[in-house]
């Protein structure tokens, strides 16, 4: 029996967002597989933060990295 996944998250404001941010959710948010968001985490000039062996990435920083590759930018 294949497990139950739960349905992607809809924001629809930027307050809505939570702070800190798993994969899960950026995965939810950018509408990406959950496999192309853990690898996001890992990838260089992501805005990962570790805590104990979980990795987040705070709101407001991956607006700034979304907008930066909007732009074309690396950063």
């Amino acid at each position: 029996m294949m497990k139950d996944q739960t349905p992607p998250k809809t924001y629809y404001r930027e307050e809505e967002i939570p702070l800190i941010l798993s994969a899960e959710d950026v995965a939810d948010i950018l509408k990406v597989s959950r496999s192309f968001a853990y690898n996001l985490f890992y990838a260089k000039g992501f805005p990962a933060i570790k805590i104990g062996s979980r990795r987040f990435v705070r709101r407001e920083k991956l607006l700034k990295w979304l907008e930066a590759h909007e732009k074309g930018g690396s950063s």
